[in-house]
């Protein structure tokens, strides 16, 4: 059946992380929905209050104006934004060591707490991951935070630089026809002639935004959208960010607390990257998480009737990908017909149920649909991941490449020669299922037009508040290592284990995990030393 517009939007807000790239497009870019029954006491604990934060950082003279603006907060104009949020557009310099450059801007939403004014904490700021997550549908979304959290803070979403409406990188995303080829090319190609479809594509998105978003380009990345959240505190009229970041907005956070260690509050970093790890680090584990994933979906399609890979355990997975490779020779048509389903959306498709698995047996009619012929349903699931609707798509994947190919490129992958001939045998080798896809991931940003500005280093952020990481022990995206590597790094990082598979665990179903993390956010209280939360009965 085709998902209900409210599955796909609860699908959506649990796969608003880390992004994996599927087509010839940059790095990989990852959110959320499953503890032990009733809540976690506070023995053993921590105040989030403890003496860590003194003071807040002093702004430069030449950044003042900006800490000081006071944008005009009016009604959204999104009809699916809902009662009480109200919407501004803040300015923030393109380039933090030199204002002098010229300015971008912010777009930002915030609802006041909805309970009593003597009871609420301050403003929480949240971010859904990526890089090109658009945070202010995400906000708005009432599954985002619990009640009891919504009662006592102000949530603030907001779209980062380059990112939905906050002044947009543009590259290949305006350009259906363009884009629809882009996400279409071979995940894995071969042939000689494959290989030179896939370099064109990577190359043409670089030129695309060199041509349509020079100006912005050099300025998108992670420590700069860091810097905006610094004015967004300061705008919003806190001393002290409290943040809630999944994903890739857990990088986005520690970045934060590394720039403004002394600006912290309380601050949930949910499904954790560790900022230590290189490109080629994380592509190989998100590889081996979701290879994971496809076999397990695959050993419970056996179990299921009418399973569309048979009934043998020991063969399905082989089933599953002769399957989506033959639809680069054989693509499957759809409903529209100007559109079929080849390899490189098929696969799409299969990953993106795979990030919450309540949605496998969706999965398992629209591979029994597209083997008797019909792709539409594969069509829906690959259009959600690559935020296609009626025909447009959002800038997210645009700005995903265009800000990992400053954040975090892989130095190996300088050419297709290289990635061909040296990094496919060695993804293989640790990932045979989707190493050679994520091997080829990072292709456009080995001729991307602008150098990179960051590389992977421990964040400690000496002198901050208590930070809360959260890591789910079974998640694809964001693999449980990376929270403990995130923990562990950061002076003050707290670690809050879920047993749990999927990506993310905050307002997933999990009680425990809910309790944990509201009792932190609302009372400053950091879990006791090594918790660990299971699925809710």
């Amino acid at each position: 059946m085709k998902p209900s517009p409210t599955a796909r939007r609860a699908l959506a807000v649990a796969t608003a992380g880390l992004l994996l790239t599927t087509g010839c497009g940059g790095s990989s870019h990852a959110s959320q929905k499953p503890s032990a029954p009733g809540g976690l006491g506070t023995s053993g604990s921590t105040s989030a209050n403890a003496p860590a934060a003194a003071a807040t950082e002093a702004v430069p003279a030449d950044l003042q104006q900006f800490y000081d603006q006071k944008p005009n907060w009016t009604s959204c104009t999104s009809e699916s934004s809902g009662p009480g949020w109200t919407c501004a557009k803040i300015t923030v310099p393109l380039d933090y060591s030199d204002p002098a450059k010229g300015t971008t801007y912010i777009m930002a939403t915030r609802k006041a707490a909805t309970g009593p004014a003597d009871q609420r904490v301050g403003a929480l700021l949240l971010n859904p991951g990526g890089p090109g997550g658009a945070g202010i549908a995400y906000a708005q979304d009432p599954s985002v935070v619990t009640k009891n959290v919504a009662a006592h803070y102000d949530l603030v979403g907001f779209d980062p630089r380059g990112v939905g409406q906050s002044d947009p990188i543009r590259c290949l995303s305006d350009d259906t026809a363009a884009m629809d080829e882009f996400v279409s090319a071979d995940p894995m190609p071969r042939t000689d002639a494959q290989v030179a479809e896939v370099v064109k594509e990577s190359q043409a998105i670089g030129k695309a935004c060199e041509q349509k978003s020079a100006r912005l380009l050099p300025y998108v990345g992670t420590p700069n959208a860091a810097r905006d959240m610094d004015v967004i505190r300061a705008v919003v009229g806190d001393t002290k960010l409290h943040y809630l970041g999944k994903s890739y907005g857990t990088y986005l956070g520690a970045v934060y607390a590394g720039l403004f260690p002394h600006n912290t509050g309380r601050l949930v970093l949910d499904g954790a990257i560790d900022p230590t790890l290189t490109a080629k680090q994380m592509n190989i584990a998100q590889a081996q998480g979701f290879e994971k994933l496809i076999r397990e979906f695959a050993a419970d399609c056996v179990t299921q009737s009418g399973c569309p890979l048979g009934t043998d355990g020991t063969t399905a997975v082989d089933k599953l990908m002769t399957y989506l490779q033959s639809l680069q020779d054989h693509p499957v048509p759809t409903h529209d017909a100007n559109r079929t389903v080849n390899y490189a959306l098929g696969l799409t498709a299969v990953l993106q149920v795979m990030y919450v698995p309540q949605y496998w047996g969706d999965l398992r009619d629209a591979l029994s649909a597209a083997m008797n012929g019909d792709g539409t349903r594969l069509l829906q699931w690959a259009d959600l991941y690559n935020d296609r609707t009626d025909s447009t798509y959002d800038n997210q994947t645009d700005a995903n490449i265009a800000i990992n190919c400053l954040d975090r490129p892989d130095p190996d992958a300088e050419n297709a020669q290289q990635i061909e001939n040296k990094e496919v045998p060695d993804y293989k080798s640790q990932a045979p299922l989707l190493g050679e896809m994520l091997a080829w991931a990072d292709l456009s940003c080995a001729t991307w037009p602008v150098k990179p500005q960051s590389a992977p280093a421990p964040i400690t952020a000496a002198g901050s508040a208590p930070i809360l990481v959260v890591g789910t022990k079974d998640d694809p995206a964001t693999p449980y290592p990376w929270a403990q590597g995130l923990a562990k790094q950061l002076q003050n990082g707290h670690l809050l284990t879920f047993n749990g598979s999927g990506h993310t665990a905050y307002t997933r179903g999990s009680q425990c995990i809910d309790n944990a993390v509201d009792a932190y956010l609302l009372q400053g209280t950091v879990p006791p030393a090594g918790i660990t939360c299971d699925v809710s009965p």
